[in-house]
């Protein structure tokens, strides 16, 4: 079993609405791929969040740890495609900022092979305590799998702290090749991979769209070629269908180049 965390919310698209955030996103590739997930996660009681959970569920993401929260609505985000780039605009105060850490989620944690998370859902104290408790509950044997998926907004001191202690706690990473300049100029690391490298990181994974993707281990370096896409899609969620191509081969213990082709085919 994976346990993905993390936001789930509506992309309100130019041409609709679109379910996502990004761990939502990759639980629900994990999920096509056949493996067992699990998303912690908080929608509001209304029409959104029913909506949503029918659609994960549809998908066989499991929601048996998942929250609904009566005080805020469920999340959403107005997303504008600039340059073929989504720039998103996050409403603020909704359900996934107040993801708990609950008896049950404790109880899971021993049965997981994974835990996926990004930064996101720590924007408050309380969201990042949430998560630190996991971390922390969880077996020394889980997989923990970072992908921060930075946005361009400006950030605070404690914003960066976050990055820092959640980048650091990961045995996996993804960057995009923007998001390491953001953790270089953020953090004050002028090589972000050795960085992590030398913080225990067993993969650091950098992609770079039509360009492929780098893998970087200690004492290894591996290139990823990219995967054409069909024309006529967008490139909104692709980092996360790439990341769950990724968490789903090393679980299954195939070799990293096999692997890297189905996470780039996703």
């Amino acid at each position: 079993m994976v346990i993905v965390w993390g936001e789930v919310l509506w992309d309100r698209l130019p041409d609709g609405d679109q379910l996502g955030g990004a761990p939502s996103n990759v639980a629900w590739h994990l999920a096509g791929l056949g493996g067992a997930v699990q998303l912690v996660t908080a929608t509001g009681a209304d029409a959104d969040g029913d909506r949503a959970r029918a659609r994960l569920a549809d998908r066989g993401v499991e929601l048996a740890l998942a929250q609904v929260d009566p005080d805020h609505a469920t999340g959403e985000v107005t997303v504008a495609l600039v340059d073929g780039e989504p720039r998103y605009r996050l409403v603020p105060d909704r359900a996934w900022e107040h993801i708990a850490m609950t008896d049950a989620i404790a109880a899971a944690l021993p049965g997981a092979r994974a835990i996926v998370y990004g930064t996101l859902a720590q924007r408050t104290p309380a969201g990042k305590a949430a998560l630190d408790a996991a971390l922390a509950a969880a077996s020394p044997r889980v997989l923990r799998v970072c992908d921060p998926n930075l946005r361009g907004s400006a950030t605070s001191a404690d914003d960066d702290r976050a990055l820092a202690a959640a980048l650091a706690a990961a045995d996996v990473v993804k960057l995009n090749h923007r998001e390491v300049d953001q953790v270089a100029a953020r953090l004050g690391h002028a090589d972000p991979v050795a960085w992590l490298l030398g913080r225990g990181a067993r993969l650091v994974a950098v992609t770079r769209g039509a360009d492929g993707s780098t893998w970087h281990a200690p004492g290894l370096t591996l290139e990823v070629a990219a995967v054409a896409a069909r024309p006529g899609g967008d490139n909104v969620g692709c980092g996360d269908a790439y990341l769950a191509g990724l968490v789903h081969g090393l679980l299954q213990g195939w070799p990293w180049p096999r692997v890297g082709r189905l996470a780039s085919a996703l």
